[in-house]
């Protein structure tokens, strides 16, 4: 018996934005023959789909950590001191950076978002960054999506920070302020004329996230496999007993990684299960 933990966004999809019908058959295959399989995300929990939602996973980790749910209750919750929060929101606000915060029911986005995705219409979202094209996509989906000024610091608490820099040096003077307390994640390439990405409370990862799930199951992590295909499953794929990753991933995650998965929309997650006796 194994549990299984998968990302979503250069996962489970690709640029399709779907799950295909063999990866949504072989995880509900693994299942049947008595293994455990849970998601394991960035995304906020209202920015998971019915699509992704409806292949019947176990358990959310949702915010990269920030959310832990068995089934439909919630058996962790880790939110941003409001002190720390105001100081980063002050800091991307002086220096121009565009920012999501993510809490539990909403997203709350700040003024530029929406010119910087029509700008982004006219030119090509750089290839393989699936989180950029999330984030740009999700801004028009206002029943998770509100603006900055609908949200109140001291009744609404936040999870995590997504981030758009139009300008990287203005992004790169604020790493100092944020390194005490955050992981930060880029996504964007070195080559792009801006930096995108997000940041995660230290204590809080999605690797800690599948602890806590094997801690409240009953599970061992010597039995984990986890797929994943970006900077921030780096702590999962670290802690999994089994990482798998992306063949498109950035050099560093692949060097932790102990075997590869082709293209979502190639079925690469129902290859690779199929590959190691899963299914």
């Amino acid at each position: 018996m194994k549990y299984l933990f998968f990302d979503i966004d250069g996962t489970l999809v690709g640029e399709s934005k779907k799950v295909t019908k063999k990866t949504r058959e072989a995880i509900q295959l693994a299942k049947a023959n008595g293994h455990h399989v849970f998601l394991c995300t960035g995304r906020a929990p209202t920015s998971i789909n019915e699509d992704v939602k409806s292949v019947g996973f176990e358990g959310i980790i949702s915010s990269a950590g920030g959310f832990v749910q068995v089934g439909d209750t919630y058996i962790y919750e880790n939110f941003i001191n409001q002190y720390i929060l105001a100081e980063v929101m002050l800091l991307f606000t002086n220096k121009k950076i565009l920012f999501s915060l993510e809490s539990k029911d909403a997203l709350y986005q700040t003024p530029g978002v929406l010119e910087f995705f029509q700008k982004q219409m006219h030119e090509r979202i750089p290839e393989g960054n699936l989180e950029l094209a999330r984030f740009l996509e999700e801004r028009r989906k206002e029943e998770i999506r509100l603006p900055i000024s609908k949200f109140d610091i001291l009744t609404t608490p936040i999870t995590k920070l997504c981030f758009i820099s139009p300008d990287k040096f203005a992004f790169l003077d604020c790493v100092k302020y944020l390194s005490e307390f955050f992981h930060i994640v880029t996504f964007s390439k070195p080559e792009d004329s801006f930096i995108n990405g997000e940041i995660i409370l230290k204590n809080c990862t999605k690797g800690d996230g599948m602890e806590r799930i094997i801690h409240h199951i009953g599970g061992t992590m010597e039995d984990t496999i986890a797929y994943g295909d970006s900077l921030n499953d780096y702590q999962m794929i670290e802690t999994a007993n089994i990482g798998v990753v992306s063949v498109l991933s950035p050099d560093k995650l692949k060097s932790i990684a102990n075997d590869f998965f082709e293209d979502p929309d190639n079925d690469g997650i129902a290859k690779h299960l199929e590959k190691i006796g899963i299914i």
